[in-house]
């Protein structure tokens, strides 16, 4: 038997994984953005990137995502022309605000609320260095 939702019947188990996989193809596609819980009140991630920089080398600031519309409107952060309102990144698949020479986000204090609610910890697929207990 179905049962009701906020918004129509609950999902089964099966069907959250095909959503899932069909938006990761879209997104893959450039043809969708999938966001993120956007809040007031959620925390930042808190993540230690000084730690983390000699292991990670920055991979989180080659992941690709949508600026929010706030974000956008306020001008401060470059986006991709060739994909607008996404986070704007060199050829090399970076974002355009990692100042190279120290490995640090040169827009710290002004980062996208994806950057700052990101928890490298919580990703299988970002390496990250012992942290002793």
């Amino acid at each position: 038997m179905e049962t009701e939702g906020p918004v129509g019947p609950e999902l089964t188990d099966e069907q959250k994984e095909r959503i899932l996989l069909l938006m990761q193809k879209m997104m893959g596609m450039g043809i969708c953005a999938v966001y993120g819980r956007e809040d007031e009140g959620i925390p930042d991630a808190g993540v230690d990137c000084a730690s983390r920089l000699k292991t990670c080398r920055a991979v989180c600031c080659t992941l690709q995502f949508a600026l929010t519309k706030a974000e956008v409107q306020k001008g401060r952060l470059r986006h991709n022309p060739s994909r607008p309102f996404f986070i704007g990144q060199a050829e090399d698949g970076y974002c355009l605000h990692l100042d190279r020479d120290a490995m640090r986000c040169a827009v710290w204090s002004d980062r996208p609320l994806r950057c700052r609610r990101y928890g490298c910890r919580e990703d299988p697929h970002i390496p990250v260095p012992f942290e002793p207990a």
